[in-house]
């Protein structure tokens, strides 16, 4: 095998070895089926199998209660941009976002694209380069969108931000997705790209209030 080089990429980012060989046995051979985990049906009990594998590895080491949703979705990170507001943002309703990064702005240039939105606080007057302490919310959001940490400015929010009555809560965690305890309670949503700290590319982790599913448009 070539010798492994240090990768010190923001993502796709290392996987332990032991992780990459477990990947390239199941490759050829499911467990014990004889047919490769990419040659399954996903209908399929053994491919079923693996996908509530790693549900349940996710609310166990999250604490993700039983009256949220696990969802594994395509389309990276980016796609909940416009998944979101075309689920919950109604025309008669505003969305609040806190705008601390790049990654908040492109959430916002998409949620535009669905209905109103409001910038409840912003650190782009200094490049980035702080997580404002107050936010000044509309009157009645639909909910409030943050990124819990901006990876190319250096800075992550402590603490959850303060919601208004009435508003649920939405959580881009792509790059600190678990990597510190979190109060799933407190969010309504929470996604978050595979990549940086779950797995490789090609996946997106969506943890959402079963309530809410109900409700998407």
């Amino acid at each position: 095998m070539t010798k492994r080089v240090y990768n010190f990429s923001a993502g796709p980012a290392v996987m332990p070895e032991s992780v990459l060989q477990e990947a390239s046995d199941n490759m050829l051979s499911l467990g014990k089926t004889g047919i490769g985990v990419m040659e399954h049906s996903h209908r399929g009990k053994p491919f079923v199998a693996v996908a509530h594998e790693a549900e349940e590895n996710c609310r166990k080491l999250a604490g993700i209660p039983d009256d949220y949703d696990v969802l594994f979705l395509q389309g990276g990170a980016s796609l909940q941009f416009g998944m979101v507001p075309m689920n919950y943002l109604a025309p008669s309703r505003t969305a609040d976002y806190l705008v601390t990064g790049s990654w908040s702005q492109k959430a916002v240039k998409e949620a535009k694209l669905f209905g109103e939105v409001h910038i409840a606080s912003s650190s782009e007057d200094r490049n980035f380069c702080y997580i404002p302490q107050e936010a000044e919310y509309s009157s009645s959001p639909r909910y409030v969108h943050f990124t819990s940490n901006n990876t190319i400015f250096g800075t992550q929010f402590q603490t959850e931000p303060k919601t208004p009555e009435g508003a649920f809560l939405v959580c881009d965690a792509s790059s600190d997705i678990f990597s510190r305890p979190l109060d799933i309670r407190k969010y309504g949503i929470i996604y978050a790209g595979a990549q940086k700290n779950l797995g490789p590319s090609g996946v997106t982790l969506v943890i959402i209030r079963k309530d809410l599913v109900e409700q998407g448009s």
